[in-house]
């Protein structure tokens, strides 16, 4: 897969995104309760258990409820100053796995302690695990896109998924004068001639792939 992007069709108010490579995780250490207990809560856990049409190993459902939570917690994280990733307290509530010609995982998580629920669309191809949410199930206006990268170094990843979102943005608003800056909290904000847009920007990476979401309305 040489890189794919994706476009919604209705208004949503902001974004949050995760991205997970599969075959860089190690399904025996996945799978041990010690580990997974630390990620997942029990109606987590439960929520597989009783749900046989997902068609998902467990090792692969743990990473994706990891995903969605990390992207619940970039959401909110713009919203509550300070929040720390804490992933028992960020829960998947509901999930659908793709049907027909549909090509995501859907479904409801929270972030327990003050959030109201968000929704997820995530979306698993060739071993690339990618997550977003919104408060709007439509995902109106989001954009996003993932590719693979010559490199798996930090400061490489960084570099590249910044310059992939930013060239989008380029050709999007017609201005060369964007840049990406982090806030005190560690978030993305995007500056137009140096002043703040209007335009929250979510990044990851994981290995050599990185991956972006953003919204803005047609």
């Amino acid at each position: 897969m040489s890189g794919y992007h994706r476009l919604a069709v209705r208004e949503m108010a902001s974004t949050g995104n995760d991205l997970v490579f599969l075959p860089a995780t190690r399904c025996e250490k996945t799978c041990r309760p010690r580990f997974y207990s630390r990620i997942l809560t029990a109606a987590e856990q439960q929520l597989h258990a009783r749900n046989d049409s997902l068609d998902l190993p467990f090792d692969h459902y743990i990473w994706l409820c990891w995903s969605i939570k990390e992207s619940v917690y970039k959401y909110e994280k713009r919203l509550h100053a300070g929040l720390s990733f804490a992933p028992l307290q960020i829960e998947v509530q509901q999930l659908m796995p793709p049907a027909g010609a549909e090509e995501f995982y859907q479904g409801t998580a929270r972030l327990l302690t003050a959030g109201m629920p968000l929704y997820f669309q995530s979306h698993i191809r060739d071993g690339v695990l990618m997550t977003m949410v919104s408060e709007d199930r439509s995902f109106a206006d989001t954009r996003w896109g993932c590719r693979p990268i010559g490199s798996s170094a930090y400061a490489d990843q960084s570099a590249a998924v910044r310059a992939l979102v930013l060239t989008e943005l380029q050709t999007l608003l017609s201005r060369t004068d964007l840049q990406l800056q982090k806030n005190a909290d560690d978030c993305p904000v995007l500056l137009g001639g140096g002043q703040p847009l209007a335009i929250p920007v979510s990044l990851a990476h994981h290995e050599n792939w990185v991956a972006y979401s953003f919204r803005y309305p047609l």
